[in-house]
């Protein structure tokens, strides 16, 4: 049974998954990672999981997909270049037929991060007995559920943390420097005669009056 262009178009399904985003996102990126669903203009949907690359490069996403019960389950990479998301995936039942074969190919999947809109495209050398044709099909994206939460692999703080305390503050025109009582031997107290500790008092000299409230005596 020969397939035309429109039925190629029928029975090709893609897949993908949108990131909302401006910019290339690092695996590490939680709002890029995660599960999202895939609708595409002929009906067909299936989940696609995003995970970190495995080299954990920036601008690169693992993308899986399950949930399908037509496609056997595939993973491929999917890398921003100017604007958008790129990925070509080889899958062994790119294209199936009317006659229940699948045909395996190179599918070809780009999306705009903000929109989560892109199409899909494979050419088709004669599959299902038809002509060959180039074959494009419109997709939307819905993101269900966050990635993983990512945890530091590292110390946040690497090196020691010294605090940068200013001298004390100097008003202008005066210099800092010891204190008067430090340095002018006028306020410096020294006793001019310091008594022994071994001196034992007189008994005359406790019987003076007024001996108990002179403490600097004993």
């Amino acid at each position: 049974m020969k397939l035309t262009a429109a039925a190629i178009a029928s029975a090709f399904v893609v897949g993908g998954a949108g990131m909302a985003l401006a910019a290339p996102a690092t695996a590490a990126d939680a709002n890029v990672l995660g599960t999202y669903t895939f609708e595409a203009e002929n009906g067909e949907s299936a989940t696609w999981t995003l995970t970190p690359c495995a080299d954990d490069t920036d601008g690169c996403v693992r993308v899986s997909e399950t949930g399908s019960s037509k496609r056997t389950p595939w993973s491929a990479d999917a890398h921003w270049t100017v604007g958008s998301w790129i990925m070509f995936a080889q899958q062994s039942d790119a294209i199936l037929c009317e006659d229940g074969t699948a045909v395996p190919g190179l599918n070809t999947y780009s999306w705009d991060g903000g929109s989560l809109s892109g199409s899909a495209s494979i050419f088709s050398r004669g599959a299902c007995g038809a002509e060959p044709a180039s074959v494009s099909i419109p997709f939307a994206l819905t993101k269900t559920g966050s990635g993983p939460v990512q945890y530091p692999t590292a110390p946040v703080q690497v090196e020691p943390y010294i605090v940068d305390v200013p001298p004390p503050y100097v008003p202008p025109g005066q210099q800092a420097g010891p204190m008067p009582a430090e340095s002018d031997p006028a306020l410096i107290a020294v006793p001019a005669v310091i008594p022994g500790a071994g001196e034992p008092l007189t008994e005359a000299e406790v019987a003076q009056p007024g001996f108990n409230a002179n403490p600097g005596r004993r």
